[in-house]
């Protein structure tokens, strides 16, 4: 088992804010303006920052009629220009899993800012204007802005659905953990992951039609909801996607 580049990778002071965002995260179409100078130099900071290997995200600006395609059922991403693109080498292992990790933590740091965001991965190719390398890929969009602070109610599989096992009799950290899973965005709202608890560690896998993206953006939704516990995480093989080792004091 490999170790996964999110073990230590944020500080406890970020681990707490993303964590706190989890809770007030929802995918937001209808923007009433752009982020101003001081929230988008903040976030244009967390970019740079969010770097696992095989990953950049790139904030860019384009009319949306020029960027998104407009899907039957489906409310149009609407008033503002702002996005962050993610960019994946698809020739480093794991780079699709990293591509969620950090995409999903930009949309928690827009969220922390009192902004709003939306994972996009159906988009138009020619209104991306970012340079690209023959090797790189652009896997989602996220458009960013204010909004009108509505909450959106969330639809989501019961803790039972995605869980071995009754989650209630786990360990607290794990039940949070699961908990935060839970709250995790996917295509289509799929929710494409399954969590087992046994000993002191939990199991993230592959359920249906899940994408590594998918599954990235579970697994730090898993990370952060085990809060300020010590915890390890390795990459596992097939449908087994990574196991989270948690315990009072890591050597």
């Amino acid at each position: 088992m490999e170790h996964c580049e999110l073990t230590g990778f944020f500080s406890a002071a970020q681990r707490a804010r993303l964590l706190q965002a989890t809770a007030r995260r929802f995918s937001v179409r209808t923007y009433t303006g752009e982020a101003d100078a001081p929230q988008l130099s903040a976030l244009q900071f967390a970019a740079q920052k969010l770097k696992l290997p095989g990953v950049r995200i790139v904030i860019s600006h384009c009319e949306e009629s020029k960027l998104y395609k407009k899907l039957p059922g489906v409310t149009p991403i609407t008033g503002t220009g702002l996005f962050a693109a993610v960019v994946v080498d698809t020739e480093i292992p794991y780079a699709r899993y990293h591509a969620g990790i950090c995409g999903e933590a930009f949309v928690l740091e827009a969220f922390s800012l009192g902004l709003g965001a939306c994972w996009i991965g159906s988009f138009k190719k020619s209104g991306l204007k970012i340079e690209t390398a023959d090797f790189e890929e652009v896997l989602a969009v996220i458009p960013f802005g204010t909004f009108d602070g509505e909450v959106s109610p969330r639809k989501r599989k019961s803790l039972n659905d995605i869980c071995t096992g009754n989650p209630t009799d786990w360990p607290l950290w794990a039940y949070n953990a699961a908990e935060c899973v839970r709250s995790a965005p996917s295509a289509m709202n799929l929710q494409p992951w399954h969590l087992n608890f046994a000993g002191r560690t939990m199991l993230l896998s592959k359920k249906g039609l899940g994408t590594q993206l998918d599954l990235g953006i579970a697994l730090l939704h898993m990370s952060l909801g085990v809060g300020e516990k010590e915890h390890v995480i390795r990459w596992e093989e097939g449908k087994h996607v990574a196991s989270l080792l948690a315990e009072d004091r890591l050597t």
